[in-house]
């Protein structure tokens, strides 16, 4: 037993003896061409290394779109970067500059032949009981809402079809307000004129809905007009739609 013993301990004191003499762990390169100093974004969950090495520890992952100042290049492909100290991010994880997120008005108009598609359909469904109908942006994205001629439904384009965002069982005469991009309705309840402020809405349906704000509508009438049924909802309209979003998207 004791023979034993004395054999493990020696075993640990030759592991020791062989881990302390191993040279330790280097980064694959240390070889920096040093740049003049350039600003670069990080991309999402940003590594930032202590050495040029995937495998040295990660000291901080940088959120989207953070400015970093960058002074060299390393042989594997790293920049060196100062954050408050010398640090080194692989290249893939950096651009030269921000590529600003299209607009929902961008969206559509590159979709334009499924949104002409979408819109030209529905106005198809509504022909029987709606002969006329308006094309206006009221949400403030740059893309034109369908209105009906009784002023009951509008709707929006969203994920290649239309979709309701709004829906009354009494006719509402629509006014909008362009210098304050408010949407107003006028309806009568009781014999009394009603007027109501809408917003879109978000937070229960993803594209949107019209929601009822105040009835105080009084700051917006002055700069309001009423939005007119603009076009005929027939076949030779919605054979032109593609033209008319196309006119209405390039603005």
């Amino acid at each position: 037993m004791k023979n034993k013993i004395k054999k493990i301990a020696v075993l640990a004191a030759a592991l020791t003896v062989a881990v302390a003499c191993q040279k330790p762990v280097t980064s694959l390169a240390f070889n920096v061409t040093p740049i003049s100093v350039v600003e670069m974004y990080s991309t999402s969950a940003t590594p930032v290394y202590a050495t040029p090495d995937v495998f040295s520890p990660v000291v901080v992952y940088l959120d989207r779109f953070v400015n970093v100042r960058v002074t060299g290049i390393t042989d594997n492909g790293f920049y060196q970067v100062d954050l408050n100290g010398t640090y080194y991010i692989p290249g893939p994880y950096m651009v030269s500059q921000i590529a600003p997120e299209k607009t929902e008005k961008q969206k559509a108009l590159e979709n334009l032949d499924k949104f002409a598609e979408a819109y030209t359909n529905q106005l198809s469904q509504m022909e029987s009981y709606s002969s006329k109908f308006a094309l206006i942006d009221v949400t403030g994205d740059g893309i034109p809402e369908i209105f009906d001629a009784a002023g009951k439904e509008i709707y929006t384009y969203y994920n290649e079809r239309p979709v309701m965002m709004y829906y009354s069982e009494y006719p509402v005469t629509f006014y909008y307000s362009k210098k304050d991009n408010k949407l107003l309705g006028k309806y009568t309840w009781n014999k009394k004129e009603i007027w109501e402020v809408y917003n879109k809405d978000v937070s229960l349906l993803p594209w949107g809905q019209f929601k009822c704000i105040s009835t105080v509508a009084s700051p917006y009438t002055g700069n309001a007009t009423a939005i007119s049924r603009e076009y005929i909802n027939d076949a030779a309209t919605r054979a032109d739609l593609k033209n008319i979003l196309k006119k209405m998207l390039s603005l």
